[in-house]
């Protein structure tokens, strides 16, 4: 189910940090993956913008523009790139729309059915993404860092992760088809990296 939205200011979009657990186990995870390097300083800004944040009283249009930058730039981990986005629209009115609007990042483009339900003093509207949604190595080597490496020790030391493209479009809600490994402590298993519609990512 896409999100629903409210356009009155410029929205949050939160990167949730889920509570991650062990999926079925094949081969042992030590001998899988490649080890997650200690993440470079500044590179997962939890906080990450557009560059271009419209005002208060801007065109709705302007506003779901960047709400959409801003969920792209969650599925990809935070890493603080610039987004550029285009619709095929050149409005919203206060009726009822269907339209697309395209998010660029990373050279990777990400296409949004949005839906409005119309309104003069507030615009309801839901964004669905039609191809997938956006998923980078860097994104997931942090995510992983901060979920495992930062409890040191043997699960830091035996952190792992699939080969990750540095950019790509995968399936949303969904196992993208990369995994992390903790080889050995408490948290040893495997868990498969997941974009949310929503802008989320988390190792489940």
């Amino acid at each position: 189910m896409s999100p629903k939205n409210w356009i009155r200011t410029a929205a949050t979009v939160a990167l949730v940090v889920f509570a991650a657990s062990a999926c079925g186990q094949d081969d042992p995870p030590l001998t899988k993956g490649t080890p997650v390097p200690s993440p470079k300083a500044g590179a997962q800004q939890e906080n990450a913008l557009p560059r271009h944040e419209p005002s208060a009283n801007a065109p709705a249009l302007d506003q779901i523009k960047y709400n959409l930058e801003r969920r792209v730039l969650a599925m990809g981990g935070m890493i603080d790139r610039p987004t550029s986005s285009t619709c095929d629209t050149g409005k919203v009115s206060d009726q009822p729309q269907t339209f697309t609007c395209t998010v660029s990042y990373l050279g990777v483009k990400v296409p949004f059915r949005v839906e409005t339900k119309g309104g003069s003093f507030m615009v309801q509207y839901t964004a669905t993404p039609t191809k997938g949604g956006v998923i980078t190595r860097e994104g997931v080597q942090a995510r992983a860092w901060k979920e495992y490496g930062v409890y040191g020790g043997k699960t830091r030391d035996s952190l792992r992760c699939d080969e990750v493209p540095t950019v790509r479009l995968v399936p949303v809600d969904k196992p993208s088809g990369y995994r992390c490994y903790v080889g050995e402590g408490g948290l040893a298993g495997t868990y498969d990296v997941i974009v949310g519609s929503n802008g989320m990512m988390r190792l489940h």
